[in-house]
C-alpha cells in the first residue's frame, strides 16, 4: 500500500507549480498587457535538447490582441533578450559556445553550421518569416532533400508532424530566416491547445 517514489521522475514525493495562466487572462482584461514569471516543473524525463524539466517561464497576457499581435511580441521579446544577452553576457555566452562545440565536435560537418552566438546574433539581426503550417508542408514535400530521401522523417502531406530536420531545413536552408508557423491541424496539436 506504499508509494514507490524510486519509480518516479525525482524518486521522492514532490510537489509541482502550476501556470498562472488563467489568473494572468483575468488580470489582462483590466489591466490591457500583463506578463507572469515563475517557476515551471515537468512531471516526466524531459531533459532533452529542446525540453528541459525545470525551467523558468514568462507568459505574457494582453487584452484584445490578435495572432499578428502575439507574433509581434514574440519576434520583438526574443530579439530584445537576445540583445541583451549578447551585450551583457558575452562571457557566459563564451563558455556555452564552448561548451557545444566540444558537444557537437564529434557530429557531422553539415549538423554544425553556426556556433551559439552566431546563432544568436542571426535571430537577433533577421526579421521572422511567417508562414502557414500548410505553406510549410508544401516547401518541405517539394524540397530537394524530402524528394531524394535526405529526411530521416519523409515529409509525405498535410498532417505530418514536423521534427527539427524540418525546421531547420525551413530557417537554415530556405529562408535563412527565423521561422513562426501558424495554423497547424488540431490532431497534432497539445490537447489544451485551441483547435
Amino acid at each position: 500500500g506504499e508509494i514507490d517514489y524510486t519509480q518516479d521522475f525525482f524518486g521522492k514525493s514532490t510537489n509541482l507549480t502550476v501556470s498562472g495562466q488563467l489568473e494572468g487572462e483575468l488580470a489582462a482584461m483590466s489591466l490591457g498587457q500583463i506578463y507572469t514569471f515563475g517557476p515551471t516543473f515537468r512531471a516526466e524525463n524531459s531533459n532533452t535538447s529542446r525540453h528541459l524539466a525545470e525551467f523558468w517561464m514568462i507568459e505574457p497576457e494582453m487584452a484584445f490582441a490578435d495572432l499578428n499581435d502575439n507574433m509581434d511580441l514574440a519576434e520583438e521579446f526574443l530579439k530584445y533578450l537576445i540583445k541583451y544577452a549578447l551585450e551583457n553576457c558575452k562571457e557566459d555566452l563564451q563558455f556555452l559556445a564552448k561548451r557545444q562545440e566540444e558537444e557537437e565536435k564529434n557530429k557531422p560537418k553539415e549538423e554544425r553550421n553556426m556556433n551559439l552566438i552566431e546563432k544568436l546574433q542571426f535571430v537577433a539581426d533577421n526579421d521572422f518569416v511567417r508562414l502557414t503550417y500548410t505553406e510549410a508542408i508544401d516547401i518541405l514535400r517539394n524540397s530537394k532533400p524530402n524528394k531524394k530521401g535526405k529526411f530521416k522523417y519523409p515529409v509525405e502531406g498535410f498532417g505530418t508532424d514536423l521534427q527539427s530536420e524540418h525546421e531547420r531545413y525551413l530557417v537554415e536552408k530556405k529562408f535563412k530566416k527565423p521561422v513562426i508557423l501558424t495554423d497547424y491541424p488540431k490532431g497534432i496539436k497539445a490537447f489544451y491547445m485551441r483547435g
